[in-house]
């Protein structure tokens, strides 16, 4: 095969072209650390850190997801403990006036206290995570409890309505939606009690006995408790999910023992100095630390859950990295080794190019 000059340059700057480039690829494979670092080096070994990778940025979000419920419901039980520690002191000063040696100075003096007990239960019911309100369902950006001022708790009306209900005895009560008033029924006609005061608060037969307030800036008559009764969840795996919150109207309000209603009856006994209606409050009490000590077992069981599938997913996430590590991580002894021989192949190959050119005729005519 006869070749030519032009051929056999050309061949040369190939190969020292060849060469050169792949000494820069391992060259830059030892600088990145990484064996691919584009699809084409290797198509199904990158298919395959391109997975893993997304496995990897789900587990990120996933333990974002476990930090944020982990927080909330800690601070959850924080609140439900304080919460049963009021219940406890409140207990206490029940216990104590509703024995026959308490008198109306003492039980004046313990209603001042378990008013205090009320407000910073309305503190803590009203607590905020993350900016968020924590016990009003999912209406996180409204404040889910409002005051009630015993001195302003009326006597209990059956209905808010439109109009009067039918068939009414002696007594029955019920809030007119279009005036706001309270009218009450005296065996003959229903007589207007006028405009309520800021602030009144009345129990409202149909609506579960509910607490109304009565709120100019929330447009009148409006419940005590602000929030629904739903609940949230953060995804904390693939098809795992937990909720997160507990609702005030679980905690707060539960028809099993409502906590503000419990407290607000034992105030108005202790400023009445009502003996009977202090010792009523006590099985009442009980019942709102029965429903406290529920939910704190609900918040530690969910704690608990978390912990298990982050320790779970630590291992899940340990486990992928290394898969992902052994088809792209660059395994460096290996890497200098090829670096080593490539360059003694291109030593070898600018040493043979230069040997081979110097056989030209161009050399003999310079002698010449």
């Amino acid at each position: 095969m006869r070749v030519t000059n032009r051929y056999l340059y050309y061949q040369l700057v190939k190969d020292i072209g060849n060469n050169s480039e792949k000494l820069l690829e391992l060259n830059k494979q030892i600088s990145s650390a990484k064996r691919i670092s584009k699809p084409s080096e290797d198509p199904l070994g990158m298919a395959s850190v391109l997975a893993y990778r997304t496995e990897l940025n789900a587990f990120d979000q996933f333990q974002k997801d476990i930090d944020l419920a982990n927080g909330w419901l800690s601070r959850t039980d924080t609140i439900l403990q304080n919460t049963d520690d009021l219940l406890g002191r409140a207990t206490e000063l029940a216990t104590s006036q509703a024995s026959g040696t308490a008198t109306a100075e003492t039980r004046r003096g313990a209603a001042n206290e378990i008013r205090e007990i009320r407000n910073q239960l309305l503190g803590l019911a009203n607590s905020k995570y993350s900016n968020k309100y924590m016990f009003g369902g999912t209406m996180t950006q409204t404040a889910p409890f409002l005051d009630v001022d015993v001195d302003k708790w009326q006597a209990d009306v059956g209905m808010i309505a439109a109009a009067p209900p039918g068939g009414a005895s002696d007594g029955d009560r019920y809030i007119d939606t279009g005036d706001n008033h309270i009218y009450q029924y005296n065996g003959s006609a229903w007589v207007d009690f006028g405009a309520p005061a800021e602030g009144t608060a009345v129990q409202v037969t149909d609506q579960n006995d509910e607490l109304y307030v009565f709120n100019t800036a929330l447009g009148g008559w409006v419940k005590q408790y602000q929030g629904n009764d739903d609940s949230f969840a953060v995804k904390i795996g693939r098809t795992d999910t937990v909720v997160t919150n507990i609702p005030g109207s679980a905690v707060f309000r539960s028809p099993h023992g409502d906590t503000f209603k419990t407290l607000l009856k034992l105030e108005r006994a202790l400023k009445e100095n009502n003996q009977n209606d202090i010792r009523d409050a006590l099985s009442d009490l009980t019942a709102s630390s029965e429903v406290i000590s529920s939910n704190l077992a609900i918040a530690g069981a969910r704690m608990n859950r978390l912990d298990n599938t982050e320790s779970a997913l630590q291992k899940v996430e340990v486990d992928a990295q290394e898969r992902k590590s052994k088809i792209e991580d660059l395994d460096y002894a290996e890497a200098v080794t090829a670096l080593q021989n490539q360059q003694v192949i291109y030593q070898a190959t600018l040493l043979s190019a230069s040997m081979i050119t110097k056989l030209s005729l161009v050399d003999y005519m310079n002698t010449g």
